[in-house]
């Protein structure tokens, strides 16, 4: 291993969206460089000693947004400055820098990347103390309205989704020096060429030639049976798939009961590539690494939930790109997917064009290539 390149990538598992992120720019090193490199993916939190606090605060994050999403909102809003985000990175400095130092020591990376803002302070600091000159960059995995924590002073360049988040990062003083607008990675599968649809479905067990729309859910999800039912009134040709996204209590509830049209159900699937890029629309939550997936996709997407705070500035960042619409129950859902099926799809393959112009397949390899380049010199 000593002439290989090493990338050492730290995450959370709080959500999906962090870890999906640093997955996808591991598989975009392997890709690009193959046997030259090699990187692990570690979360600091729950694969070191860290104190308690951190671990319960982690497994537990989705059961807190979901339950108290207003305790969460108060959270995220009064935390949302620079002035407070300081105070938040000494007490995460303490919690977490043994664990990500212990990293570093044992696997000696010539670069590190962050995927979760909780890591910026402390890898800065163990990269002082242990008096290193690695290069340390991050991945903001939010798609528009960025929470300052995110821009500790620490990394050296931050790779962010939209002109959105470029804002939030000079009105917290990030030099636009340290600014990339890659887009937040998603699977280096989106960034293929020339797909073929009806294959790929056909290989999914879909109907090559109807039209597919797919569902997205996970546990911070609602209303996903109402508006599966909601179709029902609908004269279109079309087939469903649904993904549960680990909601185990969803899956069971899909699985005992019984919908008017083609219908296949998953509850965790690990090529979400695939089914995106044989649909025809995304129906999820507004999440930012979900949204960044279904525009590299090119998807229409139609907004069913959304998590107070970050997640509000999604919504918005969607719709006003016209690359997408939100609803707020049943009625309005049938209402919207009506509007997009009629007239030979009109309306559906205008907003399929908005989302393809402002979706970025590429930003794995953006990120990829960047880290690569910044270890010629070392």
């Amino acid at each position: 291993m000593e002439n290989k390149k090493r990338f050492l990538i730290l995450t959370s598992d709080a959500g999906f969206g962090h870890r999906s992120a640093a997955m996808s720019v591991s598989k975009a090193l392997d890709q690009l460089y193959g046997n030259d490199q090699v990187n692990m993916v570690v979360n600091p939190i729950l694969e070191g000693t860290s104190l308690s606090l951190m671990k319960p605060i982690e497994k537990g994050y989705d059961k807190g947004v979901r339950n108290a999403p207003s305790l969460y909102r108060f959270g995220y809003e009064v935390s949302d400055s620079r002035q407070m985000s300081e105070l938040m990175e000494s007490a995460l400095t303490l919690f977490l820098q043994r664990n990500i130092s212990e990293s570093v020591k044992s696997f000696s990376p010539h670069a590190i990347l962050i995927t979760n803002p909780m890591f910026n302070a402390p890898a800065d600091k163990v990269r002082e103390d242990l008096a290193l000159k690695t290069p340390l960059y991050a991945v903001v995995t939010d798609l528009a309205d960025v929470h300052s924590l995110w821009f500790a002073p620490g990394p050296d360049l931050f790779f962010i989704a939209s002109d959105w988040a470029k804002v939030k990062a000079l009105g917290n003083r990030v030099p636009l020096r340290k600014l990339n607008i890659s887009g937040i990675p998603v699977n280096p599968k989106f960034a293929a060429k020339d797909i073929d649809r009806s294959r790929l479905r056909h290989e999914l067990g879909l109907a090559p030639d109807l039209t597919t729309i797919l569902f997205v859910s996970s546990i911070r999800v609602d209303h996903i049976l109402e508006n599966l039912h909601a179709l029902e009134d609908l004269n279109f040709p079309f087939q469903v798939v649904v993904i549960a996204g680990g909601n185990d209590d969803l899956y069971q509830a899909l699985m005992e009961d019984h919908f008017d049209y083609p219908v296949i159900i998953k509850n965790y699937v690990d090529n979400i590539p695939d089914w995106m890029l044989a649909a025809d629309l995304l129906v999820t939550k507004a999440g930012g690494l979900i949204l960044s997936e279904g525009l590299a996709a090119g998807l229409p997407i139609l907004l069913v939930d959304y998590l107070p705070g970050q997640e509000e500035s999604n919504v918005r960042y969607v719709t006003s790109h016209q690359a997408g619409a939100i609803v707020e129950n049943a009625g309005e859902f049938a209402t919207m997917i009506e509007f997009w099926l009629k007239n030979d799809q009109e309306q559906l393959k205008r907003t399929a064009t908005s989302s393809r112009l402002i979706g970025r397949p590429e930003a794995a390899f953006i990120v990829a290539q960047a880290l690569w380049k910044s270890t010629q010199n070392n």
